[in-house]
């Protein structure tokens, strides 16, 4: 979607992430440093809509000045909280209070277990050396901290209606994009007032890589803690934190973290090339009964208050009712 739906869109000025279509990239670095820390990462004590307001402005009069309908940001974490950041309610009361009454806000759902096993395959990159029964018992039993709530979808919609009005929230599930995705796609661009030209999107995010590779990957982590492997801690990627170190700050960004950071690719490659040496049994995703049982219990409850509330028809995606 940012990428090759928004980022591609000539109706849409798309900030970030994927700018122009190039990545983990923003319009500037005023409006990384939002995205990435303000929102994200900031104490109450420390946020300030003025400045944010300021940062953002240039992004807002380029858009004016060249006649965009739309104009934006995305960023898959502003939906759910990782370790020390903000709560999701501040983080969607800030998108409000940044881009003021009136603005829409576009929800793409997934069903939970599907994105349960995506995040963790995705933690994996980023350092995480847990296992998968590990990684669904933290979601679970550290639910007072941990995304397991944020992803029961009748919260997320009920507090996006509550900071910008039912007639501004466009919730959508991701699992159409692959049955029917110009439906989908058609559903986004009404909702924001863009054209509905562009009716399929190039695929991204396939899962090329074996899980024999992830399971090396995952011992890489667990030999060498780095990133996600520091417990959720601290803050990670500081690649997209250096605006706010060298700006704000005015210091080098911390070179321990940003080493972590990049060591993922040296170490993602690693473990790629002792796959094809000395190959190892697949990654397991199995998960643990009672478990799966305790988390259905949740998210089908959940489901079924989304579909009232909505109007959705999620049996047929798949979604645990």
């Amino acid at each position: 979607m940012q990428n090759f739906y928004f980022g591609v869109h000539p109706d849409c000025l798309h900030l970030g992430l994927g700018f122009e279509s190039k990545g983990n990239t923003y319009f500037d670095e005023g409006v990384e440093r939002v995205s990435e820390v303000d929102i994200r990462l900031k104490k109450e004590f420390l946020w300030d809509l003025e400045a944010c307001q300021k940062l953002m402005q240039p992004a807002f009069d380029h858009a004016r000045e060249n006649n965009f309908k739309a104009v934006g940001i995305s960023n898959e974490f502003h939906s759910f909280a990782l370790g020390n950041e903000v709560d999701t309610a501040d983080k969607a009361r800030r998108l409000r209070q940044l881009f003021g009454d009136g603005t829409k806000a576009i929800i793409v759902i997934r069903e939970q277990f599907s994105f349960l096993k995506s995040l963790y395959l995705e933690l994996l990159k980023g350092g995480y050396g847990g296992t998968y029964r590990k990684y669904l018992e933290y979601t679970y039993l550290y639910q007072v901290r941990s995304w397991c709530t944020d992803i029961c979808y009748d919260n997320m919609y009920n507090l996006y209606v509550n900071e910008f009005g039912k007639e501004n929230v466009c919730m959508v599930v991701f699992e159409q994009l692959k049955k029917d995705p110009a439906a989908f796609l058609t559903t986004i661009a009404n909702s924001i007032g863009i054209s509905t030209d562009i009716q399929e999107m190039r695929a991204v995010n396939t899962q090329a890589e074996s899980m024999g590779w992830y399971e090396q990957l995952r011992r890489y982590n667990e030999k060498f803690p780095r990133e996600f492997g520091t417990k959720f801690f601290e803050p990670f990627n500081m690649n997209r934190m250096r605006a706010y170190f060298h700006n704000e700050m005015g210091v080098a960004v911390p070179h321990d973290r940003l080493a972590d950071d990049m060591l993922r690719m040296p170490i993602n490659q690693a473990a790629q090339k002792i796959s094809e040496i000395s190959p190892v049994s697949d990654l397991s995703l199995k998960i643990p009964e009672g478990l799966e049982t305790r988390m259905t219990e949740m998210f089908s409850a959940s489901n079924r208050r989304l579909q009232d509330l909505a109007g959705f028809d999620l049996e047929q995606y798949g979604y645990r009712l």
